[in-house]
């Protein structure tokens, strides 16, 4: 029996010497499979063994290794330039549709015609250059793979910097796999793949492929279909210039898109000139004359959509996770996190408090809190596909509605609700850089000595003036990151009135942050994903947050913003269906921008109000604008909406997800708000003089 044993330890090197009876009959535990270096170290021995032995046994151990590594090696190479390899037609292209929570049509995501393949005859031959100066300038010499740019970008990436070296071959095999993950073995299968294609097919033929399924954005492929989209005729009547912003933009065309982002496709496209003239593709007086062309393209085709907005901002967010290869060819069906219900509420919204000609933009962001699910998204009246979203792409002053940011600091530095500062009319802050900094209260009046408390409720500057100097304005910017605020912030003093530029979606999710006890969520519009093939690939039912702030602080933040509500500036928002409300009024200097973000029973919300054009609105509706007027009332609309749909207040339980309840109220809020805003509005900041730096004596 042992004997046995035993040969099978040695035909296995993996099984056991003990036997089943073990000593004395006793069972005995297997011993456990061997570690991946005790079976590197068996693999060793044995391929040692062999070398002893046959005709190799005559050589020096090092010299019968270089010859077993020879082999290895030769058939390695032998497999990669005759193994087989297809130009393969790239997989078709299918339409995503998308619906909103409810599962009501949303729209689509076309990807039809949006391909039309031509010749290479057929592209002007400026084009070709331009795609090989920009993606591939030693094309037509290597052999599939170019072994001086991956030399280069392993140095580059060693310094720090990302640079790419797949070639022109490379880009036409990876665009042939839908979806996959970025692994080394993939890098490497389509690096032996391009050898193979490039041994087989002309370069001609490969070039003809590459332009004819490069994704150039806003769902088309190939230059013929890009040129049609983005100019209005084919690729045969391209310019220079427009053939040469085509090649610019692959490096990410839904950024460098000219329709979106029109200064940073320039930008690709003089890259893609000076490529050309390094190469002496075109001469210098082309290059020159190229250049001074303007961007122009023609208006996007028009396809019906329920809030074309939302559904820009998720097919962003789509690419983002899944790439361009399965958005526009895996046949997608998105359920998105919207509620048309609630949509169109918050459209009405709009529309019902700034209902006179010539009155100002808003944009209104409403989220649930423990999700992170975007239900509403209003981003502009009467919005078209690929037009401006104020909801996400306008970074306005914040005003008082940033001082959360400067509590939640200064609270995690160990200071309380109760601390109390001198609240004068007015104020000269020192700081230890040197700088003094005046400040005045909105209403320039004094109101002794505030607690913290109390000095949010009134949005008191002179309070927040001194809270910044203490805790410092560096913390300021990281608490606000850390909430959730994606932009660039200034470490100024005048940080403390909102003097940077924010978005309402990341006003939205860093309330949010404070509504969720400390977790940030960020901001979604997709709930589930399936493929064509009806295989969910994406639910966001796992969604469960990070901690970004401390859990006692964010409640001693919702805490103050509670008594804004209640007895401060943000009292035209109070909602009877809404005890639990918390809420930042905010207006910038000259009523530039206007704030409410607030957040209720499971859901956070963010209004802005502002003209595009940063005009003041000192007069509109006979008011002068602030945050407790106009953007308080459409904040209390949205919330009557959304708590009319998912709550019904005999259920309701501090801290839970209302918005997955989705139980209907035995008593409904009141939805009509007063439509006037109130008379004396008492709270908003008037920075005066940015800070200045004094040496030795301040005047």
């Amino acid at each position: 029996m042992a004997s046995r044993s035993f040969e099978r330890a040695l035909a296995d090197p993996t099984a056991s010497t003990t036997t089943a009876e073990g000593i004395d009959g006793l069972p005995r535990i297997p011993a456990p499979p061997l570690t991946v270096e005790e079976r590197l170290r068996w693999l060793s021995r044995r391929m040692l063994r062999v070398l002893g032995t046959g005709p190799l046994g005559r050589l020096r151990r090092w010299q019968a290794a270089l010859v077993i590594v020879g082999v290895f090696a030769s058939s390695g190479a032998l497999a990669i330039y005759y193994g087989p390899a297809s130009l393969s037609a790239t997989p078709p292209l299918q339409t995503a549709f998308l619906t909103d929570g409810d599962g009501k049509f949303l729209g689509v995501i076309h990807a039809e015609e949006n391909r039309v393949v031509v010749p290479l005859e057929k592209i002007p031959k400026f084009v070709q250059q331009a795609f090989v100066a920009v993606e591939d300038s030693r094309f037509w010499s290597h052999p599939g793979i170019d072994p001086i740019a991956i030399v280069r970008a392993m140095f580059a990436n060693i310094h720090g910097t990302h640079e790419g070296a797949s070639t022109i071959t490379q880009q036409l095999v990876k665009n042939e796999t839908v979806g996959g993950k970025r692994t080394l073995w993939r890098k490497i299968n389509e690096a032996i793949t391009a050898i193979r294609i490039d041994r087989r097919y002309p370069k001609r033929q490969i070039l003809s492929a590459y332009l004819n399924s490069i994704y150039l954005g806003n769902g088309a492929y190939g230059v013929e279909a890009a040129s049609r989209t983005y100019f209005g005729h084919g690729v045969a009547g391209d310019t220079l210039a427009e053939g040469a912003l085509l090649a610019g933009i692959t490096a990410a065309p839904e950024h460098f898109s000219p329709r979106t982002n029109p200064d940073g496709a320039r930008a690709r496209r003089d890259h893609a000139l000076d490529r050309m003239y390094q190469r002496r593709f075109i001469t210098a007086a082309e290059h020159d004359a190229a250049k001074a062309e303007p961007v122009v393209v023609v208006p996007p085709r028009r396809t019906p959509v329920h809030s074309p907005l939302f559904v820009d901002w998720v097919r962003g967010e789509i690419l983002r996770r899944f790439g361009e290869d399965v958005l526009y060819r895996g046949g997608l069906n998105v359920r998105t996190s919207l509620d048309l219900d609630v949509q169109q509420a918050a459209q009405d919204a709009v529309a019902g408090v700034l209902n006179r000609p010539g009155d100002p933009a808003a944009a209104v962001v409403a989220m649930d809190a423990s999700s992170g699910e975007v239900r509403a998204m209003v981003g502009g009246r009467s919005p078209k596909p690929g037009d401006f979203n104020y909801a996400t792409q306008a970074h306005r002053q914040a005003g008082s509605a940033f001082k959360p940011f400067v509590l939640a600091a200064a609270l995690e530095k160990g200071f309380s609700l109760s601390k109390s500062y001198r609240a004068p009319g007015s104020i000269r802050v020192h700081f230890p850089t040197g700088q003094v900094w005046p400040v005045t209260n909105f209403d320039h009046r004094g109101y002794g000595w505030l607690s913290l408390r109390s000095a949010t409720a009134n949005s008191v500057n002179t309070v927040y003036a001194q809270l910044i100097r203490d805790v410092g304005p560096g913390r300021v910017v990281e608490m606000a990151h850390e909430a959730g605020i994606m932009s660039p912030l200034s470490a100024v003093p005048s940080l403390a009135l909102g003097t940077s530029g924010v978005t309402p979606l990341e006003m939205a999710a860093s309330f949010g942050t404070f509504a969720n006890h400390g977790k940030y969520l960020s901001p979604t519009g997709i709930t589930s994903v399936r493929d064509s093939s009806g295989t969910t690939v994406y639910s966001d039912e796992t969604r469960q947050g990070s901690r970004a702030i401390p859990r006692d602080v964010a409640d001693g933040v919702a805490e103050a913003l509670h008594g804004v509500v209640t007895r401060g500036t943000g009292y035209t928002a109070r909602l009877k269906g809404a005890p639990d409300l918390s809420g930042k009024t905010g207006t910038t200097e000259d009523h530039r921008d206007a704030w409410f973000v607030g957040f209720a029973r499971g859901f956070v919300i963010a209004v802005w109000v502002g003209y595009p054009s940063g005009k003041p609105m000192q007069h509109v509706h006979g008011i002068k604008v602030t945050g407790n007027s106009f953007p308080a009332q459409i904040f209390k609309r949205v919330l009557a909406s959304l708590i009319n749909k998912y709550i019904a207040r005999d259920t309701f339980t501090p801290g839970t997800n209302a918005s997955r309840h989705g139980t209907t109220p035995t008593t409904r809020p009141s939805t009509e708000p007063s439509t006037e805003p109130s008379p004396t509005p008492s709270e908003e900041p008037s920075a005066g003089p940015s800070p200045r730096r004094c040496f030795l004596i301040c005047p």
